[in-house]
């Protein structure tokens, strides 16, 4: 599968295209594909689909809708879920053709025409067909692209050729005005001056009536020259001229940067001014080696000299910038008598020096703007490639410099740098070993050069061995000149003893990034200064909206400088739970946790962003604390996190912290009955039927013995919906009547709409429906706004039971703005609502979404609950094959979680399949043993099938005096229930 940007949407298969999807599909698509083999945030995908619209009720749930769309046309391995967003692990070829086919035509001369023209010729028209925003950049790589080849064509004499093309680009794009200096030339050098001139001034007309702007210097220098007839291409100054070719030698195995040295390539060989292009990254990224290789593939296209100049920017003996202009004068071919004593002359003399001519000025390690800037060129033709552990801010602000960061090698390259590096092939066994070098390598170049010239004489799992024990740095060493420390130390020293002890700090950080806010936790007020200081050193890396990351390297680096100060440590993991504290609370206010007494709530403009964001860390956190304190952390944010985890379904996450909580959880019952809790909600998720009793039964105990009251109450409530699950519901009601009273005893009416929506559940399960309506009510009443959707879920299934169709439709109205888990629910009651209309196919759709959906957020228990209710639209569909399949995969999955409401329930189907099949007796049969487990579970609406089905059975069988007395059972419960079946 092929996908196609440069032009509208294209989807090609086997050389043919399919039909595109919907619009919205297409916008997620081309969002991915501007961002391929990169994880694209949920929130950013959100803004691309919904740009200038209102948002739906729950964006998050719609993005996951059509991600799940868009996975069926892609495929799955193709579109994939990772942490905070999706991956697409796909390139548009078209756009990679177009890109390689520029390089090529600044590696080949003498071929560019005919590279650019087949660049040009991938673009089918506007790129992407979505707003022009989003394709911007790419509108400008082809304008540039333009530019290049029509220079190449009027190089070459096309002028007559080219000058309806030309028309058509000035009058296209008035504002670039690179293409109509271009026409001026074209017409001047076919021998049509006035017509040139009459350009100019038609260009100049528009510029002025349609933006109010003069025509820029280079139309106004083109327009005096064509009027003295002096338009000549420029000629380089006299007097002698030393070329130099001062480059080093070129790295043979430079992995993983063709697309970076593609853009470098393409911003150099830029005819409008001087292109200057700073090259920045963490120490041993890779950047000289880069800069090196880009310069010499440009090597044709300067043809007046190659310099290359070590400015030690790093070391303690940076060079001075006067000193570097003796020594490129003297090589350019100029008398040492000759050149000036002072910085401004020798810095005037270079740039007249160069003026006319092509040369590419390599600055290799520059310390900062202040020592490149005399340096620079003053006139076209000449280019500027820089590489600093700075930024060079100063220069991208006010020299018009195009900053770029060279990032560490992603796992692939990495690998295959390592193996590359071998002095025998790597075998496959050994595939593994090698991943995991590049990993404690953190894909920095350096380190897997060191690496695999080490592992040579060895072997890469005996490195791997000894790193492991002894850590990477140690022997990531060659000598004192070679060594991945070296690099490091060499900007360490360079830093202020205020900013050293913020690096060491965030050295400690154990997540994969952090935020502004934890490292003022660790740093103190200082901490703003101490990240600029660092990010312009290389050894931090901005990752957009206040974030940073530090290689793992660097932070082992920075971990064996000192030991760590338990005290900002400390301060972090207060952070932590302080601001975990404040989000849960915000966002889930009446959830029932522990209160948190020893550590201050820390507030944060936006909960959900922030949990979104810092989850990951949270657990990194926890992890560590476990080992070196505080010890209560692990067990406080694993009891903060719950009711965030169980709404959004996270369900491993949810694990990993609650196991953490254990183990640190100390004698204190309190704290032993929240990991109790936490246990008994997360095995009711995981369908552990028999753990959710245990461990309830105990976090009740230990919670009384510390006076928890409030969680009691809210432990017998999940108790009585544990119970729900397993078909005891007339416990099940016990039960949560019994936490519905504790919470009224002590005044926490605010918790009763959880309850009663339970116990609404649990009486539709009963076939108490006009309770299940009343419980319903009272909860909307007492829901924030007087409403709840997912409370209208149970009351619109009793109203389906009674047959009060517009009642449900009204309840069932709007999806619910809650967990993935409420939703699913939402689903599977409209797949009900839609299948007693008999729209199966509405009816289908829904359901289907429930268990994706389910199957995403591995829940069992509402996978079979989704799989049973696709199985009754089959049945209705007359599709008994189909049917009978998914109950019997409800069958065998209800019965390994103890579902038993469900696991009576999907046998009476599979009887009404048997019966509707033909197999009346054995129907019989069937539905005789369901009919006992339902009675057993209590569950009313079954057991009135069940009493339908023996009935219609017996009438079959010429059983007429049985039949009545299952017609009579199943009319009593509809006397008593009011119950309507809706077939």
């Amino acid at each position: 599968m092929e996908f196609r940007i440069l032009g509208p949407l294209e989807i090609v298969v086997d050389d043919h295209p399919v039909p595109t999807p919907a619009p919205r599909l297409c916008m997620l698509l081309t969002t991915l594909l501007l961002r391929p083999h990169r994880v694209v945030p949920v929130g950013e995908l959100i803004d691309r689909l919904w740009a200038d619209e209102t948002l739906p009720a729950n964006p998050t749930s719609s993005i996951h809708t059509y991600v799940r769309r868009l996975r069926a046309i892609v495929g799955a391995d193709v579109l994939q879920t990772r942490p905070g967003g999706y991956l697409l692990a796909a390139e548009a070829t078209d756009l990679v053709a177009f890109r390689s086919y520029l390089a090529e035509a600044a590696d080949d001369p003498a071929r560019k025409i005919e590279h650019l023209q087949r660049a040009l010729d991938q673009w089918r028209g506007e790129p992407l067909a979505v707003e022009h925003h989003y394709a911007v950049g790419l509108v400008e790589e082809r304008l540039t692209a333009l530019e290049q080849y029509y220079d190449a064509r009027l190089a070459q004499g096309d002028h007559a050729d080219l000058l309806p093309e030309l028309r058509a680009s000035s009058a296209k794009e008035p504002l670039r005005e690179r293409f109509s200096a271009q026409l001026m030339i074209a017409l001047y050098r076919c021998g049509r001056q006035a017509e040139a001139l009459a350009a100019y001034d038609e260009i100049a007309d528009r510029l002025v009536d349609q933006f109010g702007l003069d025509p820029g210097d280079e139309l106004r220098e083109l327009r005096q020259s064509i009027l003295t007839s002096t338009l000549e291409a420029p000629s380089p100054p006299s007097g002698d001229w030393t070329r130099q070719n001062q480059l080093p030698l070129d790295i043979r195995t430079l992995i993983g940067r063709d697309d970076l040295i593609n853009e470098v390539v393409k911003l150099a060989v830029q005819t409008s001014g001087v292109p200057i292009v700073v090259l920045t990254g963490t120490p041993g990224v890779g950047k000289t080696a880069l800069a090196v290789r880009v310069a010499h593939q440009l090597a044709s296209s300067f043809t007046d000299g190659l310099w290359f100049v070590r400015l030690r920017g790093a070391s303690d003996q940076p060079r001075r910038p006067d000193d570097v202009l003796v020594d490129l004068l003297r090589s350019s071919g100029v008398d040492p008598r000759a050149i000036p004593d002072d910085l401004d002359a020798r810095a005037a003399a270079f740039r007249a020096r160069l003026a006319g001519r092509r040369v590419l000025l390599v600055l290799d390690d520059a310390r900062d703007a202040a020592q490149v800037r005399p340096l620079l060129p003053g006139t076209p033709g000449s280019a500027v490639l820089i590489t600093s552990r700075n930024t060079l801010a100063g220069l991208v602000a006010l020299e018009g410099a195009t900053g770029l960061s060279v990032a560490t090698l992603t796992p692939g390259d990495g690998a295959s740098l390592v193996t590359s590096l071998l002095s025998r092939p790597a075998p496959d066994d050994l595939q593994d070993a090698v991943a995991e070098l590049v990993a404690m390598c953190a894909g920095l170049p350096l380190a897997l050069r060191i690496a695999g010239a080490v592992a040579t004489h060895g072997s890469v799992a005996g490195l791997v061995s000894r790193m492991r024990a002894a850590g990477a740095l140690p022997l990531l060493t060659i000598d004192d000149d070679t060594a991945v420390s070296t690099a490091f130390t060499t900007s360490y020293d360079l830093l202020d003893p205020a900013v050293q002890r913020g690096f060491r700090l965030l050295s400690l950080f154990p997540g994969p990034e952090f935020g502004e806010r934890a490292a003022e936790a660790l740093i103190g007020p200082e901490y703003a200064d101490v990240l600029t200081r660092l990010e312009s050193a290389g050894l931090l890396q901005p990752v957009g909206r206040g974030r940073y990351v530090m290689h793992d390297l660097v932070k082992e680096y920075g971990v064996h400088l000192g030991t760590p100060e338990l005290e900002a440590w400390n301060a972090l993991c207060a952070w932590y739970i302080g601001t975990a504290d404040f989000a849960v609370h915000a966002l889930l206010p009446t959830a029932v946790r522990l209160p948190v007494t020893s550590y201050q709530r820390v507030p944060v403009d936006d909960p959900t962003d922030w949990l979104e964001s810092e989850l990951v860390n949270i657990e990194a956190v926890a992890t560590r604390a476990l080992a070196v304190g505080p010890s209560d952390t692990a067990w406080l944010v694993a009891d903060i996190l719950r009711p965030y985890l169980y709404q959004h379904s996270l369900t491993d996450l949810w694990r990993k912290l609650v196991e953490l909580g254990v183990r640190s959880a100390p004698q204190d019952p309190l704290a032993r009955g929240a990991m109790e809790h936490a246990l008994g909600v997360l095995a009711r998720i995981t369908g552990d039927a028999e753990s959710v009793t245990v461990h309830g039964e105990n976090a009740i105990e230990l919670y009384r013995s510390g006076g928890f009251v409030l969680g009691e109450a809210a432990l017998l409530c999940n108790l009585g919906l544990a119970s729900n699950d397993q078909g005891q519901l007339r416990k099940s009601a016990e039960l949560l009547a019994a936490g519905i009273e504790l919470f009224r005893s002590i005044g926490e009416i605010d918790r009763l709409p959880t309850a009663l929506l339970n116990q609404s559940l649990n009486y539709l399960h009963l076939g108490r429906f006009r309770d299940t309506i009343e419980c319903a009510t009272e909860c909307l009443a007492l829901t924030a706004a007087g409403d709840s959707p997912v409370v209208r879920i149970n009351r619109a299934a009793a109203y389906l039971d009674l047959g009060r169709y517009d009642e449900a439709a009204a309840d069932l109205a709007s999806p619910p703005d809650g967990s993935r888990l409420d939703l699913i629910a939402w689903k599977l009651q409209l797949a009900e609502f839609h299948r007693r209309l008999h729209d199966h196919a509405t009816a289908l759709q829904h359901a289907s979404d429930a268990l994706a959906d389910s199957l995403e957020v591995s829940s069992n228990y509402h996978e079979c609950f989704s799989r049973l209710v696709i199985g009754e639209i089959h049945l209705h569909d007359a599709d008994h094959a189909a049917a009978r399949s998914y109950f019997e995969q409800v069958d065998t999955a209800a019965g390994k979680s103890g579902y038993g409401t469900i696991l009576a329930d999907v046998h009476y189907w599979l009887a009404e399949c048997t019966f509707r099949e033909g197999r009346t007796a054995l129907a019989h049969e069937l539905a005789a043993a369901a009919l006992t487990e339902l009675e057993a579970v209590e569950y009313c609406v079954g057991t009135y099938h069940a009493q339908d089905l023996l009935a219609r059975c017996d009438t079959a069988l010429g059983r007429d005096d049985d039949a009545a007395l299952h017609a009579a059972a199943a009319g009593r419960i509809h006397a008593q229930t009011g119950y309507i079946p809706g077939w």
